[in-house]
């Protein structure tokens, strides 16, 4: 179960399995770089996709690599996603690990893409991407992810097949209730909105254990591929966890991509060794298309499964930065 530090607590990097290392390599040097704009991790995806100032897990590397020094935690995650704008379906694995005693932490993940809209060429591609976070001082964290993709088919927009992009990060604690985060995203163009460029900025209140809330800000540089749209998106959310076991999330938003409003909702069902999570966005209102009529309203459904490995004695070291740790279910 993760651990959250009362302050910034910075942990660090054990040994990640090198199977998994052998995989992203080999992915890698067989694909370009790309960072697909539908998915968002299953957590996130419940507290309406905002959690770029509670990136921990998961959510760090895809996120705001900075967040993964937040906890203290090492975490194996496998995601499947689906979005009906264009009929988008994800697989998604990652090993995110923080507990080192040298306040290192590391994430790698691969996520595999297929789309087949309706009335457009089909496509696929790969992400694949490396995430190290590092605290400099008791309140500053700042992180960066190397990510190197590869499109085919309909996901080469204009030819464009992908190639490396990289995140940086940085996040602030400057209390122990009250985390910010910043963020630029993929800062290389890939001249695709699959790899949007953007920056993106939150705000995360944790006023007790198992209580969570987010708002975020997400400027899109680069027009998305369908709609030609860009702009600010605008997110928030709540989650609770009772009794450290259950987990629920509410949120919405307003999708810049798309001009639509949205609901999210999520669960999670939390044990010692592990985490079972779902989370899902439904639009409320359309925008108006440039031609007539209205943008479709889009669902998106994510869920996953997370897989607590226990620290060695030697590397449950505590890093006493505001007061005491406290244990919590991450939610």
């Amino acid at each position: 179960m993760e651990v959250t530090p009362a302050g910034l607590t910075l942990p660090s990097v054990r040994r990640l399995p090198w199977f998994f290392v052998a995989i992203l390599v080999t992915t890698a040097l067989a694909v370009p770089a790309q960072a697909f704009e539908e998915f968002t991790p299953t957590e996130a995806l419940g507290t309406g996709e905002a959690s770029r100032a509670w990136a921990t897990g998961d959510e760090g590397p895809l996120l705001n690599p900075s967040g993964m020094s937040l906890t203290k935690a090492y975490t194996i995650t496998g995601s499947y996603g689906y979005a009906s704008r264009l009929s988008d379906q994800f697989a998604h694995v990652s090993v995110v690990d923080s507990t080192s005693p040298f306040n290192l932490s590391g994430g790698l993940y691969y996520t595999y893409h297929s789309t087949s809209p309706s009335g457009l060429p089909s496509g696929s591609g790969h992400e694949a991407g490396l995430a190290l976070s590092y605290p400099f001082g008791p309140y500053v964290a700042i992180g960066g992810t190397v990510k190197y993709f590869r499109l085919e088919g309909g996901d080469a927009f204009d030819g464009h097949d992908g190639g490396v992009t990289f995140d940086v990060g940085a996040t602030i604690r400057p209390i122990s209730t009250v985390s910010i985060g910043v963020v630029g995203a993929n800062l290389r163009s890939l001249s695709t909105s699959e790899a949007t460029q953007a920056v993106g900025y939150g705000a995360a209140l944790v006023p007790r254990a198992g209580a969570l809330v987010v708002l975020d800000g997400l400027t899109r540089l680069t027009p998305d591929n369908q709609t030609g749209r860009k702009g600010t998106s605008v997110m928030g959310g709540g989650a609770y966890t009772f009794l450290e076991k259950l987990a629920v999330r509410l949120g919405g938003g307003y999708d810049a991509s798309t001009g639509n409003g949205y609901v999210t909702f999520g669960a999670s069902g939390v044990s010692e060794v592990g985490a079972i999570d779902a989370g899902l966005r439904q639009d409320l209102t359309r925008s108006a298309l440039p031609g007539g009529g209205e943008q479709t309203r889009e669902t998106v459904v994510g869920v996953s499964l997370r897989l607590f490995v226990p620290a060695s004695e030697s590397e449950e070291t505590t890093l006493d930065l505001h007061g005491p740790q406290a244990p919590v279910t991450n939610p």
